[in-house]
């Protein structure tokens, strides 16, 4: 099982804590990716994607390391992990983004989305990392979508508003914009992976 973990670190104490947890081997789980927000989320959090091997995962020995507020889980499952070799300590860009989708169509998400990440980091240099989702909660599916992108230009350029107008849509935007009906909400926070747990 895999899970999102939301650490809130006491006041600008981020930066010991994402090098606290790459040194430290958790009962309960591993850390697969750490990332540090840049836009969109307060800096006195550290993001971690996990692999949870007991049912309360690595978060109770998370919860009592020096620096640590609290840690907010949300356990996900699988629907692909492509590049998850690209979560290590890097200058690039990842963006963490929640698409809430209706339940009765989170299967047409996952078939518009999946099947054209290929054509999509051709033409935008992205890398995507996985996609994973929650349990349905009222109708709702959540999915968190990782990407790798240069930097925050690189990103702006991959968005469909930002497409020449005057040039054919390309499979993925055109796949893409199908989603839109199917969603009740999105977010993203962009930030900086910096490394992982021990394995």
């Amino acid at each position: 099982m895999r899970e999102y973990l939301t650490i809130r670190t006491a006041s600008n104490r981020w930066g010991a804590v994402g090098e606290a947890l790459k040194g430290t081997r958790l009962d309960g789980g591993r850390l697969l990716g750490l990332f540090a927000p840049q836009i969109g989320a307060s800096v006195n959090t550290v993001f971690a994607l996990a692999e949870a091997d007991e049912p309360e995962g690595p978060a109770p020995r998370i919860e009592g390391m020096a620096d640590v507020v609290s840690v907010e889980r949300t356990p996900l499952s699988v629907a692909s992990e492509r590049n998850m070799h690209l979560l290590e300590d890097s200058q690039a860009m990842f963006t963490n983004r929640w698409f809430h989708v209706r339940s009765d169509h989170a299967g047409d998400f996952e078939t518009a989305t999946i099947p054209v990440w290929d054509g999509f980091e051709t033409d935008t240099h992205c890398a995507v990392v996985g996609l994973w989702h929650a349990a349905p909660k009222a109708g709702v599916t959540s999915y968190l979508l990782v990407a790798r992108y240069d930097d925050l230009a690189a990103w702006s350029a991959s968005r469909f508003f930002n497409l020449d107008p005057k040039a054919p849509k390309p499979e993925w935007a055109e796949s893409f914009a199908k989603r839109r009906d199917w969603m009740t909400d999105t977010s993203v926070i962009a930030t900086r992976c910096i490394g992982t747990g021990p394995a």
